[in-house]
């Protein structure tokens, strides 16, 4: 019978007592987060889809009907939670990149090319097992790049091959894993190919140094989604490619005599919702003025809109200009298919920072409906047009993590992970706390609680 728990039941028991001084940093276990991007909770048992393995691991380990991601509920700002443990309030990551632009001053730009130490506002999971001796390794994990605390990188940012640690990138292309020691080498291949390149590459560290500490990220499945949308054989395809590719993790674990010593946790950063209709808020903005355009750039701005699916912020040039205030509540209230204008003073209720303690969070946050997307284009002259006929994404995510489809899923299975147990709801910010208590190290400054409930005591101990 399996064993059904919820995440709020309150543990009065020490975790201390039952699990151990966690300060007692452990090299005899091995964590392996593998996070399979825009992986929705609904479809762990929908039997349309082929994903034995992951299923098998779900039986025999824990897992949890939904993984409730930090708002904004993209890519970046919630794989920055996984290691974190705090969401984006804390950790400041708020877009899969950083939003570029002197105060007082507009247009803004959206840079991905930043290393770690500019985007990440607080220490780390791998930071801290870093630190205390335990191998430490990603691949093409968001928010790492020059992070300084992993041994081995091949880190999700745009110019990934230039920015990989200088060994790993070496033996990758003796290995005949990278054609060439140049970022084409990765982006000449589709989605599944570039899949492929970090799995292989993933292989030959579980294989040549195994580390305490991987993070692995795979994007096929996201690339999918948004370009055909939910439910199609595609999207089916690519869950199934991804459970194969966990097997092929598994069996190299087989290979080196390490499955005993290895705690998985098979995870994704958000589900998703269709998007048959695009919102362009700077189009709005544009028509009433607030936003100059020339030659299909915007040259001056007192406002501007900076968003990706289900959600945009809006900076502005002068927050104290009452009348500019008031004005993009009235542009944007009554815009088909915006579920909800928030301003900066409530962030602090969605998780989301203030902009005067965080420059990288907007003065208001236009929330999108089920179905409606928002996108950064200024060339179009419609403030609403069909995502299918202009080009755009058939389906997001970026929506407030209220919306239950923007759940994502949570399997643990391995050393230390009670068989049978079932979890209502996980929150994000539990992920890290979690691996740190199973390697033995202290993350202070996670938010997140420990989730005991999935542990053998008898192994963990």
């Amino acid at each position: 019978m399996k064993k059904i728990v919820a995440i709020c039941i309150l543990i009065t028991i020490s975790v201390s007592q039952i699990y151990g001084n966690s300060s007692e940093n452990r090299t005899d276990r091995n964590v392996i987060i593998l996070s399979i991007d825009g992986f929705p909770a609904d479809l762990l048992w929908n039997e349309t889809i082929d994903i034995p393995t992951l299923r098998k691991l779900a039986e025999n380990g824990a897992y949890a009907h939904s993984l409730i991601p930090t708002n904004p509920t993209l890519t970046w700002p919630n794989h920055t939670t996984m290691v974190t443990g705090v969401n984006s309030m804390s950790h400041c990551v708020l877009f899969n990149g950083k939003v570029e632009y002197t105060i007082g001053s507009l247009p803004v730009n959206l840079n991905s090319n930043k290393d770690k130490n500019e985007l990440v506002a607080v220490p780390t999971l791998y930071d801290v097992a870093f630190e205390a001796g335990l191998y430490t390794a990603d691949i093409n994990w968001p928010a790492t790049r020059n992070a300084g605390t992993l041994h081995d990188s091949f880190p999700d940012v745009p110019n990934s091959v230039g920015h990989m640690t200088d060994d790993l990138l070496w033996e990758l292309f003796e290995e005949g894993i990278l054609d060439d020691m140049t970022n084409f080498a990765l982006w000449q291949h589709d989605s599944e190919g570039r899949d492929e390149i970090w799995l292989q590459s993933a292989l030959y560290l579980i294989k040549n140094r195994m580390p305490n500490l991987m993070m692995i990220h795979l994007l096929n499945l996201d690339s999918s989604v948004h370009r055909l949308g939910l439910s199609t054989e595609v999207s089916k395809r690519a869950l199934k490619l991804a459970d194969s590719q966990l097997e092929r993790i598994i069996q190299a674990l087989d290979t080196i005599g390490e499955r005993e010593n290895t705690t998985f946790f098979i995870v994704s950063d958000h589900g998703f919702i269709n998007t048959p209709k695009t919102i362009l808020p700077n189009v709005a903005l544009a028509q009433n003025k607030l936003l100059e355009i020339e030659e299909g750039n915007i040259v001056t701005a007192k406002a501007q809109a900076v968003g990706t699916g289900g959600f945009a912020f809006v900076y502005l040039k002068d927050p104290d200009d009452e009348e500019i205030f008031s004005e993009v509540i009235r542009i944007f209230q009554d815009v088909e298919g915006i579920n909800s204008v928030i301003t900066a003073d409530e962030f602090d209720k969605y998780g989301l920072p203030h902009p005067v303690d965080c420059q990288q969070s907007g003065w208001f946050l236009l929330a999108a409906e089920a179905g409606y997307s928002f996108n950064n284009s200024i060339r179009e002259n419609e403030i609403v047009v069909s995502s299918e006929e202009y080009g755009f994404s058939l389906a997001h995510h970026g929506f407030l993590n209220s919306y239950s489809q923007m759940s994502g899923t949570f399997v643990a299975y391995g050393n230390g992970i009670a068989k049978g147990t079932v979890i209502e709801r996980v929150d994000m910010r539990s992920i890290a706390p979690t691996v740190a208590h199973i390697l033995g190290l202290d993350l202070d400054t996670a938010d997140g609680e420990v989730l005991l409930d999935i542990f053998d005591v008898e192994v963990v101990n």
